[in-house]
């Protein structure tokens, strides 16, 4: 059974063309200011609360005839403030690109660091939007805060915006039975290995991207030979456990087993794999290229396993259970 190819690529991201992205620190940006509608947002996930959001500000663009802007940071904000960050759903690069692809005529992104969250909202505007964006709408969910101390609420930013000629307009935040659907939440399905649930809220299955590094070969060993990938600490896993997916690599997707978590077996022992996928249908080298790991259903929990042959012949399963999902050759799916 083959993929389809064109939920890969919705998966991926991989949406083909995309809007201009200016950055505040660097030196491409727009000569003039360019009248447009914003949302704002750190648009961790991408997930299907943001897709509204960037709907509803594309829409309202076109009805006044100007273009769309997603402003977002990098960093996110709760990397500078609060008591510590949560783990990303993406890493930045992915996060920016998925906005680039969302249908939008631009992406802004802001620098975010101690000095502009010492900022009020007016001062945020005027000294980090202004001089880039004549904005003429503004929109943002319903639970937004901005500026030093969260204090620019929906309600105040509507009453500044009065002021000064911009219309604000905070939204309600999407529903998935009965709860807000929030990158926090969706993080706490991924922990808990709920794969339908994550699919549902965030529009796609979900990928994460990482290096593939030397590992201690145990694959190899036991007859499965898989990549180790190293993902950076920030990134949210989903929980523990085997799964059914595909490994990106360069414009191709490969059907993959992949496990999450250290298996009870070689806890303790040095340089055990954390991250570690089989690609079917691949024979080469990989050390060092970028993977990005889409993970698709939970094939079964992490299991300590009685014996390495117990082992060896549940992981084989594992691999027979992918090649009846998704086949055990590439797809090609492009950039």
């Amino acid at each position: 059974m083959s993929a389809d190819i064109r939920l890969l690529r919705r998966d991926f991201l991989l949406h083909g063309s995309a809007a201009p992205v200016y950055r505040l620190d660097t030196g491409a940006l727009p000569d003039k200011p360019i009248a447009c509608s914003i949302c704002i947002g750190a648009f961790d996930g991408l997930h299907l609360g943001h897709r509204r959001l960037l709907g509803l500000t594309i829409a309202d663009a076109r009805d006044r005839g100007v273009p769309a802007v997603a402003v977002t940071f990098d960093p996110d904000p709760d990397c500078v403030v609060g008591p510590g960050p949560a783990p990303k759903l993406m890493a930045s690069a992915d996060r920016i690109a998925g906005l680039a692809s969302s249908g939008v005529d631009a992406v802004l992104v802001v620098p975010f660091d101690d000095r502009l969250a010492a900022l009020g909202h007016a001062e945020f505007f005027r000294r980090a939007l202004m001089p880039i964006l004549d904005v003429r709408s503004v929109h943002v969910g319903s639970d937004f805060r901005l500026g030093s101390g969260g204090t620019g609420t929906v309600d105040v930013l509507a009453a500044w915006g009065a002021s000064v000629g911009v219309d604000v307009m905070g939204h309600d935040l999407v529903l998935d039975d009965g709860a807000p659907i929030t990158a926090t939440r969706i993080r706490w399905l991924l922990a808990s290995g709920d794969l339908d649930a994550v699919e549902r809220e965030l529009g796609r299955n979900y990928f994460i991207r990482g290096t593939v590094v030397t590992g201690r070969g145990e694959g190899t060993k036991m007859g499965f030979p898989t990549a180790n990938i190293r993902v950076p600490g920030h990134i949210q896993r989903p929980a523990a456990g085997v799964y059914a997916g595909f490994a990106l690599e360069g414009g191709n997707a490969w059907p993959a087993a992949i496990n999450v978590g250290v298996p009870p077996m070689f806890e303790g022992e040095k340089g055990a794999a954390e991250l570690e996928a089989n690609f079917l249908g691949f024979d080469g080298d990989l050390y060092g290229s970028d993977i990005a790991l889409l993970f698709c259903k939970l094939l079964r929990p992490q299991h300590r396993f009685d014996s390495v042959e117990e082992l060896i012949a549940a992981v084989k399963a594992n691999i027979e259970d992918v090649r009846e999902l998704y086949g055990d050759t590439k797809e090609e799916i492009g950039f």
